[in-house]
């Protein structure tokens, strides 16, 4: 059976259901396809002939010259099994059905109807991706099959998948819009009816371009098969999963979404923390283990130094840390020495560090330059978090200041947080520190996650280690 790379590459792509309505799925894939500049073989499909965005339209699979690696098909569900069949006859690799009213749909002819597209797949030799999928995208290599717009990102390091087309339409967009990480591959399985997660999770593993994968789950087919498989994959680069189902309720949505077992929430706790995956529970913390992995590297260990511009944001970090098992270790005496160079002789200074004495005393560059870099150099101090509030108080080349000192411990990551203050310093902040791949997080919770998720991922390579 052809691998599952064929779903990221082809030469050649046919768009079986395509389109001259600019609003209809199958005519943006073809526009996508001219936005991401694909230099492989496009192939319209529609009885009525003609052309659509300059290329000739066929009436079937079987009129198209030479060979065909890629279909997909934006038609109504009976129709899929009589083009199924034609794909087979043609000699086509693989099929994405983005059609649903499958066994999504949770009747008996939408189950019947996807055991017969998957007989048809298994005689022909095909593989299937869906149905109910929107399929993939490879930014390197500019092919994409979203039935939604997307505008072309710089390649990425950074690579996911699950049973949502979310990740190539509305996520997707979010993140070429908003984020400064940016993404390798991206595959919206479905209904799994063929290529599941253990498979793709197998193929981005040795993905070369992908640094880090995410992996949203709803349920898993062959869950031995997948685990030997993350426990592989996580050796090599972090994995980020995922994992809805975990009420009663979300596993009863799963089942009428795509149709699958939702699995025992519990089992997937316990077997993730031992195979050094970070479990997410939500898509903010799905998104920001990404990112965090993608800036940084794995963490020697989980003390850590806080400086804030603020005493609510020591307070809630230590919250934060507390909850999550990390420490904050007490300050050195060389430490402390720099650090009350900048502080007035009264301010009492202890990590975390509430340091906005310190610029009303010699101003916010300065006061963030000598306690950040005194912190980062304690020996025991293994990851650094500043909090910042983006008054006009406390505007400098921040960003400037802190890579800087990053740079002079590549060893030990440098997370930041934006905790208020005035918007247009916020984005030009922003981009200014992830440009320079320092993860901005918006409150202290989810920069001590971060962190939380650096420190279990280092953990685990030490334990794995030989």
């Amino acid at each position: 059976m052809p691998a599952v790379d064929i779903f990221f590459n082809p030469a050649s792509f046919a768009i079986i259901g395509a389109s001259e309505n600019p609003k209809k799925g199958g005519h943006i894939v073809i526009q996508n396809l001219h936005e991401f500049g694909w230099g492989g073989s496009i192939y319209p499909i529609n009885p009525r002939g003609g052309s659509i965005l300059g290329h000739r339209t066929y009436p079937s699979v079987r009129d198209i010259p030479g060979a065909l690696e890629l279909a997909m098909m934006v038609i109504p569900r009976d129709l899929v099994p009589g083009a199924m069949e034609e794909c087979g006859r043609k000699g086509v690799k693989g099929v994405i059905i983005s059609t649903a009213g499958f066994s999504d749909s949770g009747d008996e002819v939408g189950r019947r109807l996807e055991r017969e597209v998957v007989d048809i797949a298994a005689r022909f030799e095909m593989r299937l991706m869906g149905p109910n999928s929107i399929g993939t995208v490879n930014v390197k290599d500019r092919f994409v099959t979203s039935i939604t717009t997307l505008t072309k990102p710089e390649p990425g390091t950074v690579s996911f998948f699950g049973q949502t087309g979310m990740f190539a339409s509305g996520f997707f967009r979010w993140i070429t819009s908003s984020q400064n990480f940016s993404v390798a591959k991206v595959a919206c399985l479905g209904n799994k009816a063929d290529v599941d997660e253990t498979e793709v999770l197998s193929f981005l593993g040795d993905d070369r371009a992908t640094d880090v994968v995410g992996v949203y789950l709803e349920g898993v087919r062959d869950g031995r098969r997948f685990l030997q498989t993350v426990a592989t994959v996580s050796e090599k680069k972090p994995v980020v999963a995922l994992k809805s189902g975990r009420t009663e309720r979300g596993a009863d949505a799963i089942s009428s979404h795509t149709g699958s077992l939702a699995g025992t929430d519990g089992i997937y706790d316990g077997l993730f923390s031992s195979l050094g995956v970070t479990r997410a529970t939500d898509f903010d913390r799905f998104y920001d283990a990404l990112k965090v992995f993608s800036f940084c590297g794995p963490a020697r260990g989980g003390r850590i130094g806080v400086v804030s511009i603020t005493g609510v944001g020591c307070v809630l970090t230590a919250d934060a840390l507390g909850e999550t098992g990390l420490t904050t270790p007490p300050l050195a005496g060389e430490t402390k020495r720099k650090m009350e160079a900048v502080f007035p002789t009264w301010a009492q200074v202890k990590n975390p560090v509430d340091m906005w004495f310190a610029i009303e005393n010699v101003g916010p560059e300065r006061a963030y330059e000598v306690i950040a870099r005194a912190l980062i150099g304690q020996p025991d101090v293994d990851i650094l978090i500043l909090i910042f509030t983006l008054i006009p108080e406390s505007d400098f080349d921040a960003a400037g200041v802190v890579s800087r000192i990053r740079d002079e411990h590549p060893e030990k990551p440098v997370i930041a947080c934006f905790m208020g203050g005035e918007n247009s310093i916020f984005l030009r902040w922003y981009a200014a520190f992830e440009e320079r791949r320092i993860p901005v997080f918006p409150d202290p919770g989810r920069a001590v996650w971060a962190a939380r998720a650096l420190v279990s991922y280092g953990r685990f390579r030490k334990r794995a280690a030989p």
